[in-house]
């Protein structure tokens, strides 16, 4: 296999609300240093595929509002390997324009498809998995998803349903869920028959192209369009916009891959981790006394447990009486939940929206 037809692109242009009020429209999470590691979550996604993957290989798609930042963070990023995206249409639009660059720049490219916020604690398992896609992608005609093996019931990470073996740690996928009830997530859990999804994917950028062809005959049109530009070496901006701004804002899962029946997946052995919510946060970062996490502060705790607490720098927290509890003050806001309930963060977003304005987004 000839490791110059290997590509990475990396998806980075989403808000990250969960992670509010840390990641804000302005600099979202993948712009953040969460961990408070040194690095920010795009800056350690790109130096984990730089390590096997040519770099000039390594395509950033993001949204045009945060085209300064990207560069800031990864100046030795090419010109042409950053598209930035007119307006958010979740991955269908993105993922598709990014599999037109790569083809056109070698129509023999394969493709891994992967988020900015992922936290992966085994690098070789990882680069051997990820060389198995490769392999796999490049003979046989076939979308190819990656998924672990769960550890516990969960709702706020998306399912994989295996079903006949393709090959060793391969299946063809049955069916896709997206954050089941826990009721379901049981069920997923103790069936043997699930794997979690961890929003990577891996595909030839022919087989992928070849795939959605029909999916919507305006979409289909509209990138056909934007492919002749790029391969004629015309302006984008007005035919991006054009597909864009027809374009469902849907994910891969049900855009594409829930539409065909091209699809596998493979069982992945690498330590992986979902950066998408205060809990996941909370679960990789090492703890104090009474299992309370702080990032980049300082705190006393009084009778408090299992809570997670980020401050800017120079501020500290003295916390009583609390557990299960998330405390973050980013800017001008101060937010203090559950950490447990993810999906509150989403309505005091909507309500701070509606009452309090943009400002505080």
């Amino acid at each position: 296999m000839n490791n110059q037809n290997n590509y990475v692109v990396i998806l980075a242009g989403g808000i990250g609300t969960r992670l509010w009020p840390s990641s804000r429209t302005q600099k979202p999470k993948q712009f953040l240093d969460i961990l408070g590691t040194g690095s920010t979550m795009l800056q350690t996604t790109y130096e984990r595929y730089a390590e096997f993957v040519p770099k000039e290989n390594i395509i950033v798609v993001s949204n045009e509002m945060y085209e300064d930042l990207t560069r800031q963070q990864l100046p030795s990023l090419p010109q042409k390997n950053l598209l930035l995206e007119p307006i958010r249409r979740n991955t269908v639009p993105s993922v598709t324009w990014a599999a037109m660059h790569v083809y056109h720049r070698n129509p023999n490219a394969l493709m891994l498809i992967s988020p900015a916020d992922q936290m992966i604690t085994d690098y070789d398992a990882l680069k051997q998995d990820i060389m198995a896609g490769f392999k796999y992608v490049e003979e046989n005609q076939r979308l190819l998803t990656l998924g672990i093996t769960p550890t516990r019931p969960e709702t706020t990470f998306g399912y994989i349903q295996m079903a006949d073996q393709m090959a060793d740690n391969i299946f063809k996928v049955k069916s896709f869920t997206e954050k089941p009830e826990i009721e379901f997530a049981n069920l997923f859990y103790e069936s043997n028959e699930f794997l979690w999804n961890t929003g990577l994917f891996m595909w030839a950028a022919k087989t992928y192209l070849d795939a959605i062809r029909g999916m919507s005959d305006d979409f289909t049109q509209r990138m056909e369009a934007l492919k002749d530009h790029i391969k004629a070496g015309s302006p984008l901006s007005h035919v991006i916009d054009d597909a864009f701004s027809i374009s469902p804002s849907i994910p891969l899962e049900t855009g594409v891959l829930e539409k065909v029946n091209i699809v596998d997946v493979m069982l992945c052995h690498f330590g992986w981790r979902d950066l998408g919510t205060w809990n996941e946060v909370f679960n990789v970062i090492p703890k104090e006394k009474n299992n309370n996490a702080v990032i980049s502060a300082n705190a006393l705790f009084y009778d408090s447990e299992d809570c997670v607490v980020k401050l800017p720098e120079g501020k500290i927290a003295v916390i009583q009486g609390l557990k299960d509890y998330v405390v973050v003050e980013e800017d001008n806001v101060l937010m203090i939940c559950k950490k447990d309930d993810q999906q509150a963060i989403r309505h005091f977003v909507n309500d701070v929206q509606i009452n309090m304005g943009d400002d505080f987004l």
